[in-house]
């Protein structure tokens, strides 16, 4: 399980110290997990860092304990592999490459570190950036004398630790496991042992590389192997174990043996190096020409140090031996510049030979033409289309051939001027080999590149002399003459490029050379000059150089370099300052800057290959150096600020850029207090150039070594007190870092605005917010600043700035349960600030911009700080409430104005908008925030949402503190309670407001406060309902009284009875239920559904004098519908007394039911008696019934009532008199009543009653006849009257309801005079006879009902009232009637009453007609179509 061994590692690394090596052994052994988390793991517990070897070097393993420990572990490893089974020593710990390459990198490390630390003790005043010690955790060559000298410190530590057993051979015989081992065949972990190996022989004692002569046969086995590092390597030990051998046997005069053994064995190689190529044999003969060259190499420095030629040593034939063995590689370099040579073989040929030839083994006048021969060769190489491998091994033996043969070095310098021009684009890398190629051989030995190049363990002057060492002064002058006359000035980019380069690469590799000195001046004329070159590459180049050549000159020197270069910027003609003095120049440099006019002319330096100007990134150089009040800090800035891509390259890395750093370094520290904040920010400049190279120079100057370096004052500081990049050095100067980034983001430049938006919400981003707490109202007034920028790319990095304070924000803002004191008060300090400026100034802004960000993190503020915003509820409410109508959404407020266009109903329009606001985020924000809301600040909230409710701008406002206040009501009732009253009184006054759905809100919200109010004010309450219903006239308006009361009894319904002091609520509920609008009814009628739900006779016994008290009150107002209304709820009201008057005994007098008939007789009659006296008005009909209905209910208390008795014949007055005047509907409402009044009564007013009826009956009997017209006038019946035609039916069925009136008056208690009951009849027969279906109809149950009248008297007289034959006639005219039922059926009821007369008849003369008459109506109704009528007609035959 991976887990577990991740666990025991760690472990591992945290419970142990570093100096436990058996901990250390456990990180070797997991970089061979296979899992990356592990090795990772692994990696970083054998890393040594910088601290520990300058201040804590004795926590260090000590070396000679880890160099036996790792001793043991390997000859372990080794002895138990070998006595395993080939199956299973694959298995193995030592077969897996990464184990064993990094056994021996933690051992090497180690050495570094421990020579680091031995060196710091020896010399008092070493000093060193921890950032240049990171070659200790590398894996790469020695390259700096640093670490050559710590490597030499620990070898000599190792030698003098046990004189006895040498610990330096233990370290070897570690190295030569490898290299002896036939099962380790990775070749990059054999590459790293013999480079190692090579660094123990070339700096470690002598008796090292005699020792490793005896057992030279491992190193000749490696020179076949199929890796070219590989063979190099181990062809360098053999150089130097061979060299330092005849050097030994030399001086014991023992060297006799070389004639034989090597020169034999030196004549093998080369029959294997000039064999014809074959394939299989490509390693082998590759391996031997670069064994030929380094031997020979060891061999020739070996005669130069003993000062002596073969023949003096004796070793004629050896001699010999090496110089076939020169003429063979001079020969094999011939053939490497041919076309069909393999790659490889022409590059080892070419490094064999300048191993040859760097010691100068062709500089005898007699060698001249090999020397000729060589550089022909490397010439046609260079020129030729080689590979790159092949061109960097002929540049390389170019560099030798000068390096060893000083006269060739002209010829050498003008043939690569010659090929500057020819490098393409995209091979720049061939001018930094170019110009290594020229330091090494210009330089020599004052050339670090030679001298980390040296592997053999002597002295060079030792080898060469002192003039073998020195410079060629000659060639230097000649190079840099061609470059300040010819290169800088060519019209060509690649030699321009070609001259920065070299120049670099001179001044880099050769700092102390004297003869660089006289060019100084120059040199730095002409690097200004490629300042303004339109090659990036050039631009960079020539300011890295620039900054080096700065540094080379002396004061004078220097300060006229800074002068130089001001002028170069600014144009100045005149020295600043007599006396050269340092000030005038800064102010020089500061006038050039901080002026209007632009520091270059536009393009004056031409663009970057990408387009950008150049002007902006030395600009900001500039810039920079004035602020620190030091113009010379411009060429320091200048070596820190890279940003081409070429620099990363591996020619780019090779020129020792760490070493440049470490230059500026210096002069830059004093002044990184006022630096630290201008560079920051400018590290996020909009310009990639100027964003660039300010992050080159920020990364080069705070580099964890430098930032520890000028922290680490006193060495016994920790490593948590040591600031490093990133966040330790923001916070280190945070105060003077947003100073600078909140100053910047007001200023006049766009440019800078931005780079101070960017800087800042990189400071914030996980920030202290201990740090921040002080500046948050700047920072959030600057950030909307830029939000509302006018350029736009500073609005994006507004947006940017605000985003990171809000996840900053919302981050230190969120409650947890582990949150302590401190943190609670810190969010709750962070929220004091942040909240009331979101409210105050964001959310309220006017910018579109800011608005929304605000709302946004507001919202999120609601959703996550929980109890930090208790606080700040009210404000937050009352912003969140007017902004649901600021940031309502345009195409709402369009569609207000151009719905109908779109087919949208103003009803859908706002239903649409209401649903938004209550699925807003706005509104789920008012929701989470009131869950929040203490007593305290619902004090300061009730008067903020009386405003809004009053004055709130908007239906999405209102309607969202409608809901607020019902959510306040369902959630926090008990905090709503005390100021209910208050809440209710301000949405009273905003019932009447337009919007329908927003009264209905306002309604719902008054109802859920209900039942907290006092009696008095919703008393209050119910009277302003009752004034908005009566004073309105808008239907709409006047409705939302009955919204309100359905509200009320749905909440409260025990509340719409209180009437102890005032009215209720019951006779408005009931009033407006008879509302002539259908919108109004509507909700007074689902009020009284509510309210009387339950109650039952309760609601008449108790509060019948409530319910009568509005339509009491209006019955005789001025307004008509009101008395309409009136008489609705009083008709309402009689018919629940009635259901309560027949659901009680009919022998309870006293009975409260019998009570309250009385009660409404008394109180209604009087009343409804005036209201229905007088003119005719739309609607008096209503009255008129009410009263005719209060009479037929109250009929007992009616007769029992003396002040009521002459009621019946009051109202029978009133219906007469009512009966003669208005409109035919009118009239015909008042014939319904007198029918009615009749039947509920019982009266007999036919004596009254019957000649108004009629005379009704007559006047309007000959409309009632059937139109028979000719079909040749058909057509003429659209001719009428319209009026006429309009007013028929009306008059149809006013002699309809005057028929029926005069049969429901026929007496009960007596019989018709024979006058009255004839000239009735005859109306009937005639309407009988003559009229439609409905006046039909009623005449003949008219007819029936007279017959069954007066049958009863007809026994005592001698003659029958009404002649039957006629009455018979008219049923036989309706029995035919085909069309209408219901006439055949009054017929055939009409004949019954005429059979049941005449079997009554006494001896009368007509009694035989009549029969017959019957018989003959009675046959037609038997063949009636219909059953039911054919039917009954059978059971009357019977």
């Amino acid at each position: 399980v991976y887990q577990a061994r991740y666990c025991a590692l760690r472990y591992a690394i945290s419970a142990f110290p570093f100096g436990n090596m058996n901990a250390r052994w456990l990180c070797i052994l997991g970089l061979a997990d296979t899992k990356p988390e592990i090795q990772q793991l692994a990696r970083s517990g054998l890393a040594i860092r910088p601290s520990t070897i300058l201040y804590r070097s004795s926590e260090l393993p000590a070396l000679k304990d880890a160099i036996l420990f790792i001793c043991n572990k390997s000859r372990k490893i080794v002895d138990g592999s070998q006595q395993l089974a080939p199956e299973s020593r694959a298995m193995a710990s030592i077969a897996n490459p990464r184990v064993y390459s990094s056994m021996l990198d933690f051992c090497r490390s180690l050495m570094l570190a421990t020579g680091v630390a031995g060196i710091k003790q020896q010399r008092s005043e070493f000093a060193v950036d921890p950032a240049d010690l990171e070659f200790v955790n590398s894996n790469s060559a020695l390259s700096s004398e640093l670490q050559q000298d710590s490597m030499h410190t620990a070898l000599a530590t190792l030698e003098l630790s046990d004189p006895a057993d040498s610990l330096t051979n233990r370290w070897l015989e570690i190295i030569g496991v490898v290299v002896q081992s036939l099962q380790l065949t990775d070749s990059t972990v054999l590459s790293k042992a013999l480079m190692y190996l090579v660094e123990v022989v070339s700096l470690g004692p002598q008796q090292l590389a005699l020792a490793l002569f005896e057992s030279r046969q491992q190193l000749l086995m490696r020179l076949d192997t199929h890796n070219a590092n590989v063979q190099l390597y181990a062809a360098q030990a053999l150089a130097v174990v061979h060299c330092v051998k005849l050097i030994e046997d030399a001086r014991s005069a023992s060297s006799a043996a070389w004639n034989d053994e090597l020169a034999g064995q030196l004549g093998e190689f080369r029959a294997a190096a000039t064999a014809p190529a074959q394939p299989k044999l490509l390693d082998k003969q590759q391996g031997s020409i670069i064994a030929l060259g380094y031997i020979s190499y060891g061999l020739l420095a070996a005669t130069k140090t003993l000062n002596k030629s073969w023949t003096d040593l004796g070793l004629d034939r050896l001699g010999q031996t090496v110089s076939s063995i020169q003429a063979a590689i001079i020969d094999g370099l011939q053939l490497a510049t041919e076309s069909g040579t393999h790659p490889a073989i022409a590059t080892a040929w070419c490094v064999a030979a300048g191993e040859v030839c760097r010691l100068g083994a062709f500089a005898d006048t007699a060698e001249s033409n090999k020397s000729v021969q060589a550089m022909a060769a490397a010439v046609n190489i260079v020129k030729g289309t080689s590979t790159p491998r092949v061109y960097d091994a002929a540049l390389a033996l170019l560099s030798d051939l000068a390096l060893g043969n000083p006269s060739t070095a002209s010829e050498v310098v003008e043939l690569l001027l010659s090929a500057a021009g020819t490098v393409s684009k995209k091979q720049l890398d061939m001018h930094f080999k170019t110009g290594e190629a020229l330091a090494k051989a210009l330089g020599r030995f004052k050339c670090t590149l030679v001298k980390m190049g040296w592997v053999l363990p002597l002295d060079p002057s030792e080898v060469l002399g002192d003039d073998g060492v020195s410079a060629n002064v000659a060639g230097i002058n000649l190079l840099f003459e061609a470059v300040t006359t010819k290169l800088v000035r060519s019209a060509n980019t690649q030699e321009r490029q070609a001259a920065a380069i070299w120049t670099l690469t001179m001044v880099q590799s050769c700092p102390g050379l004297e003869a660089l000195e006289p060019w100084l001046s120059k040199l730095h004329a002409c690097l200004c000059m490629l300042l303004s070159d339109r090659s990036e590459l050039t631009q960079e180049v020539a300011s890295r150089a620039l900054g080096l050549l700065y540094n080379l000159g002396d004061a004078a020197l220097k300060e006229d370099m800074v002068y130089s270069l001001i002028s170069l910027f600014g144009g100045g003609s005149r020295r600043p300052g007599a006396d050269g003095n340092t000030a005038d120049v800064q102010q020089a440099l500061r006038r050039q800057i901080q002026s209007n006019e632009p520091l270059l002319e536009q393009d004056s330096l031409g663009q970057t290959p990408d387009g950008h100007s150049v002007n902006t990134t030395y600009k900001s150089i500039l810039s920079l150096a004035s602020d620190m009040q030091n113009p010379s800090l411009v060429y320091q800035f200048m070596q820190l600020a890279t940003h081409t891509a070429m620099w990363n390259s591996r020619c780019g890395a090779a020129y020792g850029v760490a070493n440049i750093i470490e230059q500026a370094r210096g002069a830059i520290q004093p002044h990184m207090k006022s630096m630290i904040p201008k560079l920051y920010r400018y590290t996020f400049d909009p310009s990639p150039q100027t964003q660039t190279a300010m992050k080159s120079i920020w990364s080069a100057l705070l580099g964890s070594g430098t930032a520890r370096a000028a922290a680490a004052s006193d060495s016994a500081m920790s490593d948590d007190d040591i600031p490093t990049t990133g966040a330790n050095v923001v916070e280190r100067y945070w105060d003077a870092i947003i100073e600078e980034c909140l100053s910047s983001m007001g200023q006049r430049e766009w440019k800078v605005r931005e780079s101070g938006c960017n800087a800042l919400a990189s400071a914030v981003s996980g920030a202290n917010p201990e740090l921040v707490v002080p500046y948050l109202d700047r920072i959030w007034q600057m950030s909307f600043r830029a939000l509302d920028d006018i350029k736009g790319s500073v609005r994006e990095a507004g947006l940017k700035m605000c985003q990171s304070m809000a996840t900053a924000t919302v981050t230190w803002c969120t409650p947890s349960d582990a949150s302590s004191a401190a943190r609670n008060k810190q969010a709750q300090a962070i929220i004091a600030s942040v909240v009331p400026f979101l409210v105050d100034a964001g959310v309220s802004s006017d910018a579109e911009d800011v608005r929304t960000f605000s709302m946004g993190l507001l919202l999120k503020l609601c959703r996550t700080s929980g109890r930090y915003l208790s606080p700040f509820v009210p404000a937050i409410i009352e912003r969140l409430l007017e902004s649901l109508s600021n940031m309502e959404s345009q195409s709402a407020n369009y569609l207000t104005f151009h719905a109908e266009g779109h087919g949208i109903s103003p009803d859908q329009l706002e239903s649409a908008r209401l649903s938004a606001v209550k699925a807003s985020p706005i509104m789920q924000g008012v929701e989470t925030v009131l869950e929040y809301l203490t007593a305290e600040s619902m004090e300061v909230l009730v008067p903020k949402l009386q405003n809004i409710i009053r004055h709130g701008l908007g239906l999405p406002a209102r309607a969202g503190c409608a809901r607020t206040v019902v959510i306040l009501c369902v959630k926090k009732a008990e905090l709503v309670r005390p100021f209910a009253s208050a809440l209710v009184k301000a949405i009273s006054g905003s019932l009447t407001e337009s919007s329908a759905l927003q009264r209905q809100a306002w309604a719902a919200a008054i109802g859920y406060m209900a039942p907290m109010l006092s009696p008095g004010m919703f008393r209050n309450l119910l009277k302003h309902l009752e004034k908005v219903y009566f004073d309105k006239y808008e239907d709409d308006i006047r409705g939302v009284s009955g919204q309100v009361l359905e509200q009320l009894a749905q909440r409260c319904p025990e509340r719409l009875c209180e009437t102890p002091n005032g009215p209720g609520a019951a006779s408005f509920a009931l009033f407006g239920c008879s509302d002539a609008g259908e919108v109004v009814s509507t909700g007074f009628q689902s009020a009284w559904q509510e309210y009387t739900l339950g109650l039952g006779s309760k609601l008449v016994i108790e509060h019948l004098l409530e319910l009568l008290r509005l339509p009491l009150a209006h019955i005789a107002a001025d307004s008509w519908p009101h008395r309409v209304q009136s008489a609705k709820a009083i008709v309402d009201v009689a018919r629940m007394v009635e259901r309560e008057a027949r659901s009680s005994a009919a022998n309870k007098p006293s009975s409260p039911a019998a009570a309250n008939v009385a009660a409404l007789a008394q109180a209604v009659l009087p009343e409804l008696a005036k209201a229905s006296r007088g003119r005719v008005w739309p609607g008096k009909e209503h009255v008129v019934g009410a009263l005719v209905k209060v009479c037929t209910v109250c009929a007992d208390a009616v007769s029992t009532s003396e002040e009521l008795r002459d009621t019946p014949s009051t109202v029978c007055d009133i219906l007469l008199k009512e009966m003669k005047q208005g409109e035919i509907p009118y009239r015909r409402e008042m014939v319904k009543h007198c029918s009615a009044l009749v039947e509920g009564l019982d009266l007999d007013v036919y004596d009254q009653l019957s000649s108004t009826l009629l005379q009704l009956v007559e006047q309007y009997g000959a409309l009632s006849a059937a139109p028979t017209v000719s079909s040749s006038h058909a057509m003429d019946i659209d001719d009428d009257d319209d009026e006429k035609a309009l007013k028929r039916p009306q008059q149809l069925m006013l002699v309809a309801a005057a028929i029926k009136a005069l049969q429901w008056a026929l007496p009960k208690t007596r019989c018709l005079s024979a006058n009255q009951a004839g000239q009735l009849a005859r109306t009937l027969e005639d309407i009988a006879h003559t009229g439609v279906w409905n006046t039909r109809v009623a005449s003949l149950e008219c007819l029936a009902a007279l017959l069954r009248h007066l049958a009863g008297a007809s026994a005592a007289c001698d003659r029958f009232a009404v002649d039957i034959a006629t009455v018979l006639a008219a049923v036989r005219v309706c029995a035919a009637e085909g069309k209408y039922v219901s006439v055949r059926t009054a017929a055939l009821d009409t004949l019954d009453a005429v059979l049941a007369a005449v079997a009554q008849l006494g001896a009368d003369s007509r009694l035989s007609d009549w029969q017959r008459a019957c018989q003959e109506a009675l046959e037609l109704f038997l063949k009636d179509p219909v059953p039911s009528i054919a039917d009954r007609a059978k059971e009357l035959a019977k």
